[in-house]
């Protein structure tokens, strides 16, 4: 075992495909599917099911991804205390308005405080930029794509709303409620999909751009909402409920496309940063 083959591992985890691993890591398949396999001898376990839409962890691989985030972390650590002056290092980031502040914040803050000699300058999600916060559905083959987080899309309502008599609800019992709906969202498509199916409407009395708008409508009693979990953490003036029902999440990290290279140590510090998410508990 090296950290080359914890890369790769990591690499297939995220990407749950061998082929894009390979891509993400600028290697041939055969030396992903190799470097696997020659791991899970080394473990002794099996950490990915092979299927035809790709791979999925299982057990012994969720276990191991965590582990594996921190040991490359700490070597990446242990090699920047040999870098005597690193060349500054200007970079542009763009913000897809939907997402949450408070962990972009967080990751923002790891990068500048472990890269030396980072600028950053936060653009529209409509200018160009080195490297993009945003959600996996909006990359393309010509994307690479670092998750971060994962969000599970939750009903928000306010405290006294009668929706938060049930530990969970039906995608049924918000037909017809007033709601707040939000756009653009990452997951308005497939949420119409799903509503149109069952034949079900809401009574939207708002749309806005931002969640923490949706939120504040929501806690003022306007009506609920479709919101990431993660967007409405630190707020005790809502109620949070899950679907039973419906499995609708995101998963958010930092993309660029691949022919535009970095440092090591940049792409390293992301990794930190996603490390550092999952021990505060903020799951990818």
């Amino acid at each position: 075992m090296d950290i080359r083959s914890l890369r790769y591992f990591i690499a297939v985890y995220e990407e749950r495909s061998l082929s894009a691993a390979a891509k993400r890591c600028f290697v041939a398949q055969p030396s992903i599917s190799t470097t696997v396999a020659q791991l899970e001898e080394d473990l002794s376990t099996k950490l990915f099911v092979r299927h035809s839409k790709g791979v999925s962890p299982t057990d012994s691989g969720s276990q191991l991804y965590p582990h594996a985030c921190k040991m490359v972390s700490d070597l990446s650590a242990m090699r920047s205390l040999f870098i005597d002056s690193p060349a500054p290092l200007a970079l542009s980031i763009s913000l897809t308005p939907f997402l949450s502040g408070a962990l972009i914040s967080q990751v923002i803050k790891t990068m500048l405080d472990e890269v030396s000699g980072l600028t950053l300058k936060l653009v529209d999600e409509s200018e160009r930029a080195d490297l993009r916060f945003t959600c996996s559905r909006y990359t393309t083959e010509e994307d690479v794509f670092y998750p971060l987080w994962e969000d599970d899309y939750v009903i928000a309502m306010p405290l006294d709303h009668w929706l938060a008599d049930f530990p969970s609800i039906s995608i049924k019992q918000i037909d017809k409620q007033p709601f707040i709906s939000r756009t653009p969202c990452d997951i308005l498509e497939s949420w119409n999909y799903l509503m149109q199916k069952q034949e079900l409407t809401t009574d939207v009395r708002a749309q806005v751009k931002t969640e923490e708008y949706a939120l504040d409508l929501v806690a003022a009693g306007l009506g609920i909402s479709l919101i990431p979990e993660h967007s409405s953490r630190g707020r005790n003036d809502l109620c949070l409920r899950p679907l039973n029902d419906v499995k609708l999440k995101r998963v958010v990290g930092l993309a660029h496309k691949k022919e535009r290279s970095f440092p090591a140590h940049l792409i390293n510090t992301i990794l930190t940063a996603k490390q550092q998410l999952l021990v505060n508990k903020s799951p990818v």
